[in-house]
């Protein structure tokens, strides 16, 4: 469940959009009068007079469970659900003037608060920081009722992000290996011969025209991961070594360098580091099965 919120002037464009039976129905109003967004409105002016000084004279809510949230809640759970909120932002929904109506013309169901920020006596409910205040309610009630809250939603977005990115990252380093094996002779053919994986290579150029580093961009997923980002012993600009003055113009990011030798030693020793690191996986693979069969 999300929420946003702000103090507005309101007026009749605002009450016409939000109390609209073609977009949805009333759930629940405090203290008006009226059956007509313009006769609701008006009943709310009368307050508002008292204290004509404020131009944001109105606190806007928006309220929106999850599309599944919003499909299992009944009338009194949303009604429940309204309620509580306002009493967790310190708007008490027994005594200031509100009307809270529900959007149903789109799948996502979301309640529209619509409440007046003059009291009885004239004075002013606080506004200040009341948007952020509104998520920190939202992640508050969300919690009560067991929905799914804003944060929820953002935890798992990153997580599902961390683990895609792992994957890739995987998929990018064993290409880069698989084709250092055929032995590309330069950059171009190294480019090629990756490309075929989905993988292109972008070499980034600094303003002075050289190669300040690279980038994997993994087709399919659309993920864009430095070269050091994917695994710092790519070693890619030791890798390729430039023997001939490449001319650039200085704006130039990205272009594909074809006089890019590949530096054959280093490519040795990578995969004499690679080597190494299987057969230590091989020695404690075989240490572990003597103690299991002791």
């Amino acid at each position: 469940m999300i929420s946003k919120a702000k103090s507005c002037p309101g007026g009749t464009a605002l009450f016409n959009y939000v109390v609209n039976e073609k977009k949805g129905y009333e759930l629940i109003r405090n203290d008006l009068s009226g059956t007509t967004p313009k006769e609701i409105y008006s009943d709310m002016l009368v307050l508002q007079q008292q204290n004509l000084r404020c131009n944001n004279n109105t606190i806007s809510i928006v309220l929106s469970p999850t599309v599944s949230d919003g499909k299992r809640m009944s009338d009194n759970h949303l009604r429940e659900l309204t309620q509580d909120f306002l009493k967790t932002l310190n708007l008490d929904p027994r005594i200031n003037q509100y009307i809270a109506f529900v959007h149903t013309e789109k799948e996502h169901k979301h309640i529209h608060i619509l409440m007046n920020r003059v009291r009885t006596d004239g004075t002013l409910i606080k506004d200040n920081f009341i948007s952020k205040k509104a998520q920190a309610a939202a992640h508050e009630v969300a919690i009560k009722y067991n929905l799914t809250s804003a944060k929820d939603i953002k935890e798992r977005k990153e997580l599902k992000n961390k683990i895609t990115n792992i994957d890739i990252k995987k998929t990018i380093k064993n290409a880069h290996f698989d084709v250092l094996k055929t032995k590309p002779k330069n950059l171009k053919i190294y480019q090629e011969k990756m490309a075929k994986g989905g993988i292109q290579v972008l070499p980034t150029i600094n303003k002075q025209g050289n190669i300040q580093g690279y980038r994997f961009l993994h087709e399919p997923s659309g993920i864009n991961l430095k070269a050091s980002e994917v695994d710092r012993n790519l070693k890619l600009n030791e890798l390729f070594r430039n023997e001939e003055i490449i001319a650039t113009e200085p704006d130039l990011k990205e272009t594909p360098f074809q006089d890019w030798k590949i530096n054959s030693e280093l490519v040795n020793s990578l995969f004499s580091l690679l080597s190494i690191d299987i057969a230590d996986d091989m020695d404690d693979n075989l240490k572990k099965k003597k103690k299991l069969k002791r």
